[in-house]
């Protein structure tokens, strides 16, 4: 399962990307030169037990990469909870099978997590906290102090609102050499309940969220619509977790 692909091949497709000029793309560059390796590809080796209505359990391991973002001094990223964990997406589906409707069970466990450095190495990691509130899952190197990585500048945020140009810092998979990606566009709305997200017309999940003058808004992530019996399963949809909630939630990954 690739998720990732997808996503760009709709993202670079996007009919509303809005091009950048005078201020907002000198400042989208500096911010592209100064943290283009702030945002990193993720490997993962997950085994996912599904169990199909009172059917025996079947297991498989899949190997998956998600984008993360540097947030922490000490290497500490963060990464949607839902590219990681994708038992989680498959939990409480219905499903067609010979005896009707039978609703999936499942689990996941995470077996190995790399980093996938800019210069093509790999650097063995670790999660150390999830948040399925909030669809946030944090993950530290495992030799820190071996590695070194770039954090975005967490501290210096600022809230969103409705039409300021962003800044979106990602990158391209790996068909394309995972070159680093910049982008322009706007935030289309606030959502306020049940709290406050941002929403942009384009995808930008696992990737950092920057206003025009630079300040770290937030990072993508998915809300998922809740799951009940009658559905097929949750949908997910993409949104800016602001910055405010994003670093309350990592001060509690140790």
């Amino acid at each position: 399962m690739k998720p990732i692909l997808p996503l760009f091949a709709a993202l670079l497709a996007s009919p509303l990307a809005i091009a950048a000029d005078g201020p907002l793309k000198e400042k989208a560059l500096a911010l592209s030169a100064s943290n283009k390796d702030s945002v990193l590809f993720l490997s993962a080796v997950v085994e996912i037990e599904v169990t199909a209505g009172d059917n025996p359990a079947k297991k498989e391991e899949r190997k998956l990469e998600m984008l993360g973002t540097v947030i922490g001094k000490d290497g500490l990223m963060v990464v949607p909870l839902s590219t990681l964990d994708v038992a989680s997406t498959i939990d409480g589906r219905m499903v067609n099978g010979p005896q009707g409707p039978m609703k999936l069970s499942a689990k996941g466990t995470t077996k190995e997590v790399k980093i996938l450095m800019p210069d093509g190495s790999e650097t063995a990691a670790k999660v150390s906290f999830k948040d399925t509130d909030l669809d946030l899952a944090f993950i530290r190197p495992e030799k820190p102090e071996e590695v070194k990585l770039t954090p975005v500048d967490t501290a210096n945020s600022a809230p969103m609102a409705v039409l300021d140009d962003v800044i979106i810092l990602g990158r391209l998979g790996k068909d394309l050499n995972r070159e680093p990606v910049v982008m322009t566009n706007e935030v289309i709305s606030l959502i306020s309940k049940p709290r406050t997200f941002g929403k942009i017309a384009t995808q930008v999940l696992g990737m950092p969220v920057f206003n025009k003058d630079g300040k770290f808004l937030g990072i993508g992530i998915n809300r998922f619509t809740p799951k009940s019996d009658s559905e097929q399963g949750p949908a997910p949809s993409n949104v800016v977790l602001p910055a405010a909630d994003l670093l309350e939630s990592a001060a509690q990954a140790k």
